[in-house]
Order: C-alpha cells, then structure tokens, then sequence
C-alpha cells in the first residue's frame, strides 16, 4: 500500500480548547499541521496534512463469505 499524497483538512470556527485538543492530537501522531486565528478572533482556523492512500488494502479470504466467491 503507497501513501500517494497529503490531502489538507481543514477544520474552520472552532473555539480555542478544540483547536487546542486537534492540535495535541495530531502532533502526537505525527501530522503536519498548523492552528491560525479566524477572522472571529475568538475562533480558531486548523489545517492539518493527512496521508491519502490510492487504494483500499485487499480484504482478507478469511473475512469473505464463501458464497460470494
């Protein structure tokens, strides 16, 4: 499975503690991401870089109904 691209998200009008609460998440797995203020100035803008797979991984035979074979 290749990681084609990196899709950015955005997350818009969100308040300071679930800008704080992404940004934590996402650092800790490793994501590019960046938090700036709204045009609101109590709101926060977050926009995160998230792998973009080209393909969906194989599902497993075990998983398959042997009827549908």
């Amino acid at each position: 499975m290749s990681i084609s691209l990196n899709t950015p998200f955005r997350y818009t009008g969100i308040n300071s503690e679930e800008a704080d609460f992404l940004t934590h998440h996402y650092q800790q797995r490793g994501y590019r991401m960046k938090k700036y203020l709204n045009e609101d100035v109590r709101l926060w803008d977050v926009v995160v870089s998230l792998p973009e797979t080209a393909r969906f991984p194989k599902t497993p035979l075990s998983m398959l109904n042997p009827l549908w074979r």
